[in-house]
């Protein structure tokens, strides 16, 4: 078994608070020894966003973490679109290596960062139960900003499925890989909007107040200072300019408006061409008449010109 993170102090901003990191410990099988010794490496300062999002000083104990290869049995068992999972209650995070390039993470160290923020998360709540939308959104926003590809996707949402309920939300979380990511985006953009309004020190108050068996919408309100319901409605009716374009974009009137204005501007560039060049070929007709013109006056001169030469006077 490897340790990790047995003596780092996670960076803050603040010094005067110097939170301890998590101390993981790592299982592994032989094949994947090379890959546990690289996991043990891992900075965990990285977690430092994890434990301030939580309000947490003290990690608590040790946090237990398999490495699963892809020819076992519990990876046969689990879903091909999962990469990693969390099991706050025994204090357990099992990953997939195999899996690490799956949305919304793009490596082991992202992964192994966003399962231990869930245990810490949970931790923060004393255990008790947190919205799945709400647990991975934060743990998405200790990770990284919200990136291109989860506003595409909330987008896309937004286009296909219109403004999606929490209860919806939740379902999505087993609904396939599909709506798995999809959720994952909407969850990350839901909780940094939230994140924007009321400061990265709401999350540590929700948690605190679940942990004193309030309800999450009771815990939420208390922490932020409006329901959630307004919350989540604020949210979709804030939805950047550029993601309203492209769900109305995805109308068919809409469309059909576009493709209109398309060919008609079509036919104006044509006109215009045309136009255009009519007008090169008065200009080149005028040009050739006041060649022709010259021309003859020239040959007539010519023709003059020996008879006033030889007239005596």
């Amino acid at each position: 078994m490897l340790v990790a993170g047995a003596a780092r102090p996670v960076a803050q901003s603040r010094p005067a608070v110097q939170p301890r990191a998590p101390v993981l410990e790592i299982d592994a099988p032989a094949s994947l020894r090379t890959v546990a010794e690289r996991v043990a490496r891992f900075p965990l300062s990285g977690l430092a966003n994890a434990m301030r999002l939580a309000g947490l000083t003290d990690p608590g104990p040790p946090i237990d973490v398999v490495l699963v290869a892809e020819g076992s049995e519990l990876a046969r068992r689990t879903p091909s679109w999962i990469s990693g999972f969390a099991d706050p209650g025994r204090s357990l995070v099992v990953l997939f290596p195999g899996r690490t390039r799956l949305y919304p993470t793009d490596s082991l160290e992202a992964l192994l960062q966003h399962e231990v923020a869930h245990v810490l998360f949970s931790r923060a709540a004393r255990g008790r139960p947190l919205p799945r939308w709400f647990n991975e959104g934060l743990a998405l926003a200790a990770e990284r900003q919200v990136g291109f590809e989860d506003r595409s996707r909330v987008a896309w949402t937004r286009i296909r499925h219109g403004e999606v309920p929490l209860s919806d939300l939740e379902r999505l979380f087993t609904g396939g890989p599909a709506a798995t990511r999809r959720a994952y985006a909407v969850s990350s953009a839901l909780v940094g909007d939230v994140l924007d309004r009321h400061g990265d020190a709401v999350a540590g108050r929700i948690l605190a107040r679940l942990g004193q068996d309030r309800p999450f919408p009771r815990a939420f309100e208390e922490a932020t200072g409006e329901p959630l319901e307004a919350a989540v409605g604020r949210f979709w009716r804030r939805r950047p300019i550029w993601v309203r374009w492209v769900a109305l974009a995805g109308r068919p009137l809409y469309q059909w408006m576009v493709i209109t204005m398309l060919a008609l501007g079509a036919i104006y560039a044509h006109r215009r061409r045309r136009a255009e060049q009519r007008r090169r070929w008065a200009e080149e007709e005028e040009r050739e008449l006041a060649d022709d013109l010259l021309r003859q006056r020239l040959r007539a001169a010519d023709v003059r010109a020996p008879g006033s030469a030889y007239d005596e006077h």
